[in-house]
């Protein structure tokens, strides 16, 4: 799915960008362009031999669904082998009107021309090449329609637009499929009807439905034609008879071209397709299948009323509603092709027996709708139906597996609340566009009014509108923000340092590999139920255990060869259940066994009384720590999820020992190694240094805040909505390197945001290099913390070479008014100094963005031992190739991962914990983040995306960019992935979100109060959820309320 997604957004974001420069090469009224200019020929080549050369490499790389392929090819073989008459009465599937097979007769001679195999690489091209053929001639017709209303160049910009749509590249040269052949001669007949040769679209549309049945979408087109042309326009009995007629011998056409394959046989084609796959759904992600009912009997009921009776009673509506858009838009020839894709979405969303691809000649036709009415809601239609048809295409043919079906199956759901919000963005714009009557000329004069006005704006902001701008001083911290941030920053720290985990732990350290096997003896024969172990730095230590009543006699094997004791995780309480009678006790390193590190062990009863030997001393440094065992192991006393790794790691550094986790960089353990120097090596010095960090996001991200708002109010509204976020406070209490690498990308991006605040015209250049340097020394710290950090440095690079740019066009200015100066900054001196302050900056960041952070990067191996003798640079380079090889290969499977586009709707969380107390309260820790800033931070987003599209607000471009960085990497990550891979994204959420507000209540003061509501109801779900954020004991039922989705796993409740 990710490519999927990658390929959807960047078509979705491109053609979207088109709009404009497109639409503003409208031909002007009454004025023709100048015949003798041909330049635009040399563009439509250049458009039409790139897309034809895509479409030949993207049919030669993928063969295609392998099932639609094979038939095709093996079709195209038997067809010309066999004789068109002998076709239909083979026993071989076929399902597929004479009329595709008349162009399969043709591959199949020329396969057979040049001796081709018929499953070989030229034949998969072969066959796909009708298709791809298509493809350009629909696109010429598009140029052709677009020419009466565009510039020649704007219309095979327009041709272009189609001819490189994701969804009609996937239909014809990826899949084979062949909507794209009947559909050029749909386009041509709507072209027809337009032209007002109605005859002869009866003919093209005969062809079309001899092609394939689903022309026959099309029939309300046709029938609004007739309406117009024979009844409403000059009706005469002459017209109306001449037009029954050759309708009637267009009909007949069809019949003839099915008589070499025998009429019966060739029919049952069409009637045969009738009666099979009757079902609500065929894979079309619609409205049945928005139900879950892809692939339910059509026959089923919804309402008491079959699911086909619903479908058909959708279809007559759909009829009614085209024929009412035609009579009301007499004179506006354009209908036709919108009526096309109306009927077409509006059949394929509520009719049963959909396939996937049923949905793709709308796309031609809103294209088209466009390119005659030039209106921006048309052509959002095109964008938004293609998308939703595409990614129904692709997930079917990608991703779908029909061996594990599941009908309420998330992404196809998705897809199909897309398409309904796209059906009822269509109703909306036939409303607006199609439900009056409406003249094509004073339409146009309109548009070019429109665009004229625009146009002469624009040349107003270009002329009044001085690039330069002075540097802007940033707000500073006041007394009332230094209280603020104190109190929010000491709240926080008592809650978050607070049980965060037990400040002793056992110590003294016993090895049976390097000590011996050790002998216990009880004193009496008891009954030990249960062996409990602390283990050092090595995991998964075994051992072999005998026990006996007689220390001269026959010894008993508990756990011997074969069936070896692995003693567990590190650095926490592991359990063996031994249920043995005796009074001696041995245990043995295995043979496997090469270095172990026991910290304690500890023998109970079945009561969970602790058993102590009697000759204990003779193992002093297994049984000195016994009153740190608390009956059970922890999050409190012992290791949890990853920190099994990092806080293991952290101690190997401090003792110059193997570094055992090499799959990241080595800074954040090595940060972690602080907290244990201090505090030892116990679950409190392990979190110690990321709790700290934790805590000094606080006054990272309202200092931000402050440069950004400016206001106090909405510094604190965001640095609370960040410091009561859910992930914040689990991702820094755990022994994990994410808090570090999050906590270097907010420093960096608050340096760069500095950065982008200064001016190197009058600001001296020696200062603006502080911000950016200190920006580049924080992405370096980021890097050397978890790879992730990398994914920063992009949108850092962008918002630098912003700077840069505006830099640039500032000195275009100054050039342009050498004598002037503005805000004080001398035009000349701007002239003069800007290539070689743009040079001195590219320098500086030369070293502080690449040098020092790979200095950085590097010095960060220092304390890293990968247990050989290699040189510190051999060794650096060994430690990329092993986390490259490693996260390239990553594929295992986790049941609490979580796709990317999970995340933000907190589909899954991460469930790190669970515990059961004495009296059976339930504990747990679970990462995922507060309802109330990551599911608001979505419609926050969306909210930025439209602040850059209407004002090009830079603050909003500024944290899009920080957000995208972070984020939108994720989508092309194929290894296993989890919910906390989103919380680097988290401080920006909250920040657009911040900003959200912000506007907000900049248009409407009065909201304030809300905002502080709204905050303080995040607060209180904080306090809610702290339990199993924190692994605070609580019982099943108060786990249950928290439990808002199936989902969503917080305790154990089994």
């Amino acid at each position: 799915m990710a490519a999927i997604n990658i390929v959807a957004i960047l078509g979705f974001v491109i053609t979207l960008l088109c709009c404009n420069p497109i639409s503003s090469l409208i031909r002007e009224k009454g004025k023709e362009e100048n015949s003798q200019d041909k330049s635009y020929l040399v563009l439509l080549w250049i458009i039409f031999g790139a897309a034809f050369v895509v479409r030949i490499i993207a049919a030669a790389v993928y063969k295609g669904n392998e099932t639609d392929m094979n038939c095709f090819l093996i079709w195209s073989q038997n067809v010309f082998e066999d004789g068109l008459s002998k076709f239909y009465l083979s026993d071989s599937f076929h399902d597929y009107p004479p009329g595709y097979m008349y162009i399969l007769y043709i591959v199949g001679a020329i396969r057979a021309l040049f001796s081709w195999a018929w499953d070989s690489k030229a034949s998969i091209v072969l066959t796909k090449l009708p298709a791809i053929i298509a493809d350009m001639f629909t696109a010429y017709l598009i140029f052709k329609i677009a020419s009466k209303r565009l510039k020649k160049s704007g219309a095979a910009f327009l041709s272009a637009v189609y001819l490189f749509c994701p969804m009609v590249i996937l239909d014809s040269a990826v899949w084979g499929q062949t909507d794209s052949v009947f559909t050029v001669f749909m386009v041509l007949m709507c072209y027809l009807i337009t032209e007002k040769k109605l005859i002869l679209s009866y003919f093209v549309f005969a062809i079309g439905i001899l092609i394939k049945p689903q022309s026959l979408f099309f029939t309300p087109v046709l029938i609004c034609g007739i309406i117009d042309q024979v009844f409403l326009e000059d009706f005469n009995w002459k017209k109306f008879f001449k037009n029954l007629v050759l309708g009637v011998a267009a009909i007949l056409m069809i019949g003839v071209l099915m008589l070499p394959f025998g009429f019966s046989q060739a029919l049952n084609q069409y009637t045969g397709t009738l009666k099979s796959y009757e079902y609500a759904s065929i894979n079309a992600y619609n409205f049945w299948n928005m139900l879950g009912l892809n692939w339910a009997s059509q026959y089923d009921k919804l309402l008491g009323v079959q699911y086909k009776t619903w479908g058909t009673i959708a279809i007559v509506l759909t009829v009614i509603i085209s024929i009412i858009i035609s009579l009301r838009c007499k004179k506006n020839a354009g209908k036709y092709y919108f009526i096309g894709g109306f009927v077409v979405t509006t059949v394929f969303m509520f009719a049963v027996r959909m396939h996937e691809r049923y949905l793709f000649p709308a796309m031609v036709m809103f294209l088209l709708a466009f390119a005659v009415r030039l209106r921006k809601e048309i052509y959002m239609l095109y964008i938004l139906v293609s998308t939703v048809a595409f990614y129904n295409a692709a997930h079917v043919l990608f991703v779908y597996d029909n061996t594990n079906f599941n009908s309420k199956a998330p992404i196809p759901i998705a897809i199909s609340i897309g398409l309904l919000l796209t059906v009822v963005f269509m109703f909306y714009a036939a409303a607006k566009l199609y439900f009056k009557p409406v003249d094509d000329s004073e339409e146009i004069s309109d548009i070019m009014a429109q665009i004229e006005k625009k146009n002469q704006k624009m040349q107003g902001k270009m002329t009044n509108n001085n690039p330069i701008k002075k540097s802007a001083v940033l707000a500073k911290m006041t007394k009332k923000d230094f209280i603020a941030l104190g109190i929010i920053t000491l709240v926080y720290a008592v809650i978050a340092f607070a049980r965060l985990g037990d400040m002793n732990a056992p110590k003294s350290e016993y090895s049976l590999v390097k000590q011996g096997a050790v002998t216990f003896d009880m004193g009496a024969e008891v009954n030990v139920a249960k062996l409990w172990d602390f283990l050092g730095y090595k995991n998964n230590p075994t051992y072999y255990i005998e026990y006996t009543n007689d220390v001269n006699g026959e010894w008993t094997t508990l756990c011997g060869q074969g069936s070896e004791w692995d003693a567990g995780s590190v650095f926490t309480w592991n359990q063996k259940d031994i249920n043995v009678s005796a009074r001696y006790f041995r245990i043995s390193p295995s043979a496997e066994n090469g270095e172990d590190s026991i910290l304690e062990l500890v023998f109970t009863d079945a009561d969970g009384n602790l058993l102590e030997p009697v000759n204990a001393k003779e193992y002093k440094n297994l049984f000195d720590e016994q009153k740190l065992f608390t009956g059970r192991s922890t999050n409190l006393n012992g290791t949890y999820f990853d920190e099994i790794y990092h806080a293991r790691t952290a101690y190997e550094m401090i003792h110059h020992l193997y570094c055992y986790e090499n799959t990241h960089p080595p800074l954040g353990k090595a940060i972690m190694a602080v907290g244990i120097l201090i505090f030892g090596m116990c679950p409190f010095g392990w979190r110690f240094m990321g709790t700290l960090f934790g805590v000094l996001m606080i006054p990272i991200i309202y200092n931000f805040a402050k440069k950004f708002f400016g206001e106090t109010w909405i510094c604190i509204v965001t640095t609370l909505l960040f410091t009561f976020d859910f992930m914040h406070f689990v991702q820094t209490r755990i022994a994990t390197i994410d808090v570090f690498v999050t906590l270097f990308i907010m420093l960096s991006y608050y340096f760069m945001y500095c950065y982008t605040k200064l001016n190197f015209y009058d600001t001296p250049l020696k200062k603006t290099f502080i911000p950016l340097g200190l920006c580049g020394i924080a992405m370096g710290l980021s890097w050397a913390s978890k790879w992730t950090g990398i994914y920063s440095s992009a949108g850092l690079c962008v918002i630098f070479f912003i700077q840069m740019y505006k830099r640039f066009r500032e000195y275009q200015y100054a050039n342009k008014n050498i004598d002037g100066s503005t805000d004080g900054i001398s035009h000349k001196y701007i002239s003069d100094n800007f290539v070689k302050m743009f040079m001195k900056t590219i320098g500086f960041c030369c070293i502080f963005f690449v040098v020092i952070p790979v200095i950085i990067y590097t010095l960060s191996y220092i304390p890293f031992s990968d247990g050989t003798d290699r040189t510190f640079i051999t060794k650096v380079i060994e430690a990329q190739k092993t986390m490259f090889n490693y996260h390239s290969a990553l594929s295992d499977t986790h049941p609490y991962s979580s796709k990317w586009y999970q995340w933000p709707i907190m589909y899954k969380p991460m469930w790190y914990y669970s515990g059961i107390t004495a009296d059976n309260l339930r504990e747990g820790i679970s990462a995922f983040g507060n309802p109330l800033v990551w599911w608001a931070g979505i419609p926050a987003f969306v909210y930025m995306l439209y602040l850059i599209y209407k004002d090009r607000d830079k603050k909003a471009i500024f944290l899009t960019l920080g957000y995208l960085s972070q984020y939108a990497p994720w989508l092309i990550v194929t290894r296993t992935v989890f919910i906390y891979h989103y919380f680097p994204s988290v401080p920006f959420v909250a920040v657009m979100l911040g900003y959200s507000f912000y506007k907000i209540v900049q248009k409407n003061p009065q909201r304030k109060k809300c905002v502080f509501v709204y905050t303080a109801a995040a607060i209180v779900l904080f306090a809610m959820f702290y339990p199993v954020l924190s692994g605070y004991p609580i019982t099943i039922s108060y786990a249950n309320i928290l439990k808002w989705f199936d989902s969503w796993v917080l305790v154990q409740t089994w």
